[in-house]
């Protein structure tokens, strides 16, 4: 009995476990599917959309700019969508896009703070301008003025006469004496052909007389080509004497600049033994960059100054532009030739040169007008009442204290010159704030109609665009079948950012506007500022918000 019952019990417990087991099992597909299902969202919470620190659990108005809260998307709908974007990569080897200039927007500046940061307005204007080059160069001697003092015969230097670098010389200065035996043989030559002609002067075989005066030519001619001075020959003819030693005079005039012979020195023919250089007139060599080259030419005027005579200036004319670039320093040489009245101008002297090239006409602004961002250059245009608009230019040479610009102004333009550094400044932030995204138009959620993304508001002003002061705002409502709506709320919010680099705090100001007919609203508001403003269009219905749209205008 007792063994029946437990196997009662055992077959029962079985049972049991089987059942509970079925059930566990399936129970699993519900499982998988609960863990699948995304977590229940968040309740909502209502955020300013300038001032991100202020949420709240409901709907309501942002305590630092009065602005209405957008409501926020759930917790975890923005997680799931976090996991469905995936966020394209750059591939190894791919080429990078390039980087775009940064964005530049209008800015609005009161006359009182223009004054404070220093804004100065010039005038673009067409005028005939003359590019000025400057460049370094060096006095260097005049290399066809350049001579080489050498002797056509061997010989020995007796007497020096000239015997120290730098001495000046005149032509026909006596410079050494020689000693050579092949001058010596020569003068004895020359004296018996002299003797011979003399003999056979009488004679009566003309072709005995022709033969004598052709000795004597041939003596004299060999003496010439010597370089023998003519006073020299004269002076044997006279004596009927040869000298053992001859007097060699210079050939040119000048300064002698390299010396080599000595006394007692044995010379050859064709050997170096004076450089002289002639400097009346010397050169200018200068490097011009290799972008200003283009514009120089052979016969532009040039303007020399020397340190060594501060404010005395040297005219002159290029009379050669070399043709090859340095390849270290990539300059240009150009040279420069200028009289050397007094002998001021000394080679190896560091000039100043400031070459002029013919005027042509362009439209310049000052150089500080240009802001060069290495991509783009740009200038802020004034277009009155203190509004500047940014306006990117081609700019071409640089002048003394201008720039030209060759597209992106006009003749007449007023362009800031003065504190562009702030102005640039408060364009990018401006340019920034711009560059974000409308919020979509959102609706209650408590609310049984469609969703506010699907009304549409249209806003514009009178006059367009607006002006500091009063102004006319237009609104036109439009539900998702496209019908006006005329029983809205709608109300205008115009909020300007701060500008701390102006000490100008934010500013705000609230419009309503009422239905007129069809759909369109027409209210009063007050622009108190040129510049950049921020609107908030909210369209309400019974307390519920059908339709917010946010945009931007520019008054001037």
């Amino acid at each position: 009995m007792r063994r029946t019952i437990l196997i009662v019990i055992a077959i029962v417990a079985v049972a049991a476990a089987t059942y509970v087991a079925r059930g566990w099992l399936a129970d699993l597909p519900l499982v998988g599917r609960h863990l699948a299902r995304p977590p229940a969202p968040s309740a909502d919470v209502w955020v300013c959309p300038m001032h991100p620190e202020v949420r709240q659990a409901g709907p309501g108005t942002c305590p630092k700019c009065g602005m209405d809260l957008e409501r926020q998307a759930p917790a975890g709908a923005a997680s799931m969508q976090d996991h469905a974007t995936v966020k394209s990569q750059p591939t190894r080897g791919s080429v990078p896009e390039p980087v775009p200039a940064e964005p530049r927007a209008g800015v609005s500046i009161d006359l009182r703070r223009q004054q404070l940061i220093g804004v100065r307005l010039s005038r673009a204007e067409r005028r005939t301008v003359t590019r000025n080059t400057r460049a370094v160069g060096l006095v260097k001697y005049d290399e066809t003025r350049l001579s080489d003092v050498n002797l056509k015969v061997e010989g020995w230097i007796e007497d020096l006469f000239v015997n120290a670098t730098g001495q000046p010389i005149r032509r026909g200065q006596r410079l050494f004496s020689l000693y050579s035996p092949d001058l010596v043989s020569t003068q004895h030559e020359y004296l018996l052909a002299l003797k011979t002609r003399e003999r056979l002067a009488t004679s009566r075989v003309a072709d005995a007389r022709g033969h004598a005066d052709r000795l004597v030519a041939s003596a004299r001619q060999r003496l010439e080509l010597w370089d023998l001075p003519a006073d020299e020959i004269a002076a044997l003819e006279q004596t009927r004497q040869p000298r053992t030693t001859m007097v060699f005079t210079s050939p040119v005039s000048g300064f002698v600049i390299e010396k080599r012979v000595l006394k007692g020195m044995r010379v050859m023919p064709g050997e170096l033994l004076y450089k002289v250089a002639d400097l009346s007139v010397v050169w200018v060599e200068a490097d011009v960059y290799e972008r200003e080259s283009p514009g120089i030419k052979p016969g532009m005027a040039a303007r020399v100054t020397i340190d060594a005579y501060p404010g005395d200036v040297f005219n002159g004319r290029v009379n050669y532009v070399y043709p090859f670039v340095d390849e270290q320093t990539r300059t240009v040489r150009v040279r420069v030739e200028l009289a050397n009245r007094g002998m001021r101008l000394k080679p190896g002297m560091y000039a100043n040169v400031e070459l002029a090239s013919p005027g042509a006409e362009a439209l310049v602004v000052p150089t500080d007008a240009v802001i060069d961002t290495g991509r783009a250059q740009f200038v802020f245009v004034s277009l009155g009442d203190g509004y500047f608009e940014p306006r990117k230019v081609e700019v071409g040479q640089r002048l003394d204290g201008a720039i030209e610009v060759r597209t992106g102004l006009q003749d007449g333009d007023q362009v800031a010159s003065g504190a562009t550094f702030f102005i640039d400044s408060e364009s990018q932030l401006r340019a920034a704030m711009q560059g974000f995204e409308d919020l979509p138009d959102v609706v209650s959620a408590s609310s049984s109609s469609a969703p506010a993304s699907r009304f549409t508001i249209t806003f514009s002003s009178e006059p367009d665009p607006p002006r500091n002061g009063p102004n006319t705002f237009v609104a036109q409502v439009r539900d998702p079948q496209g019908a006006p709506v005329t029983d809205a709320e709608v109300s205008v919010r115009l909020y300007m950012a701060p500008m701390p680099s102006m000490n100008m705090p934010a500013m705000r100001s609230d419009a309503r506007l009422v239905h007129v007919a069809d759909g369109r609203y027409r209210g009063q508001g007050n622009v108190t500022m040129s510049g950049r403003w921020d609107v908030t269009v909210t369209a309400t219905r019974a307390g519920e918000r059908l339709a917010s749209r946010q945009l931007a205008i520019v008054a001037k």
